[in-house]
């Protein structure tokens, strides 16, 4: 009889005890929450960190103004680089050593791949060109062999005045796209169509780029070459959306991704130095890379590119770094 009056005090007091631990908050259990948003693409603890074959910096010191840097294009045995800074250079996949650099203004278009031998190049001229009454020089173009560094052709893009007037008004990086015969170069409002090796031009219908309407919750933005995202803070967690895939992160600085895989470079944190390329397949981060910290809090554009079995990096300016996925 009195065990069972001890046990029942026992009972009582830690049942006060339990009480007051909840209402302390110490242990209450959050109830269950359904999410507004598709899941995360779920990084565990430990995922696997993708190696570094090489990284290189193509110029340290180089002071051209900053403007953009364009995605590493992969032809043959060469990864083509185009950004303010360095101007057009070929590495070497293998090694990253050096192939050939091509200066060219900081105002300049990623390189357009027509073969495996033929590229064309587009920069603002570096000098300034003179053509006929009515018209104006917009921009300069090579026709290159990035394997041979042979360059087959070169000369100016100009249009009449009035169809020149848009393309001379913005500072946005030129696009590019065509084929052999005709290019069509794009910024802003401007468009135009123009005929190789003349380089003679006219204007085309274009609509300018439109940004997505935001979304309700979320803060959206745009990576520097176009790719939309949006930021969310939920439960104190931030995460940011791009290309249907969600992570941990403030912002996106750079993506790229095909049918099943993505690479993101996310924004970890406030500190600017913390900067995280993230790899992505079906759904789920597979690897990530830290880029390595700068000497001052990161500002720079930074552009990547996914091949098979890794991705291509270009940050800091003039830093380069093939990534081997584990």
């Amino acid at each position: 009889m009195i065990a069972r009056r001890t046990a029942i005090r026992i009972a009582a007091v830690i049942g006060a005890a339990t009480v007051a631990a909840v209402v302390a908050g110490r242990i209450l259990a959050p109830a269950p929450r359904k999410l507004a948003t598709p899941p995360l693409a779920a990084e565990p603890e430990a995922v696997g960190v993708a190696r570094a074959r090489w990284v290189v910096d193509l110029g340290p010191g180089l002071t051209a103004p900053d403007r953009v840097v364009h995605p590493p294009v992969v032809v043959g045995d060469r990864l083509l680089v185009a950004a303010s800074r360095i101007g057009f250079a070929a590495l070497d996949v293998a090694t990253g050593a050096v192939a050939w650099r091509r200066p060219a203004s900081p105002d300049l278009a990623a390189p357009l791949v027509l073969a495996p031998h033929d590229v064309i190049e587009v920069s603002a001229c570096d000098e300034p060109i003179g053509v006929a009454a009515g018209r104006s020089v917009v921009a300069c173009f090579a026709r290159i062999d990035p394997l041979d560094i042979a360059a087959r052709s070169a000369g100016a893009i100009h249009a009449a005045d009035a169809d020149a007037a848009a393309c001379l008004r913005s500072t946005a990086p030129w696009q590019v796209r065509g084929d052999a015969a005709t290019i069509v170069i794009r910024r802003d409002a401007c468009a135009l169509a123009v005929s190789l090796p003349a380089g003679v031009a006219a204007a085309i219908s274009s609509d300018p780029p439109v940004a997505p309407p935001p979304e309700p919750g979320a803060d959206c933005g745009v990576t520097a070459e176009g790719t939309p995202w949006c930021q969310r803070v939920e439960g104190g967690r931030s995460t940011v959306e791009v290309a249907g895939v969600r992570v941990d992160g403030l912002a996106v600085l750079a993506a790229a991704s095909d049918s099943a895989r993505a690479v993101v470079v996310v924004r970890r944190d406030a500190s600017l130095v913390h900067d995280d390329v993230v790899g992505v397949e079906d759904g789920a981060v597979v690897w990530t890379w830290r880029l390595p910290e700068p000497a001052q809090p990161r500002g720079t554009p930074i552009a990547i590119a996914l091949v098979a079995g890794g991705a291509y990096v270009v940050f800091d300016s003039t830093r380069v770094a093939a990534l081997a996925a584990p």
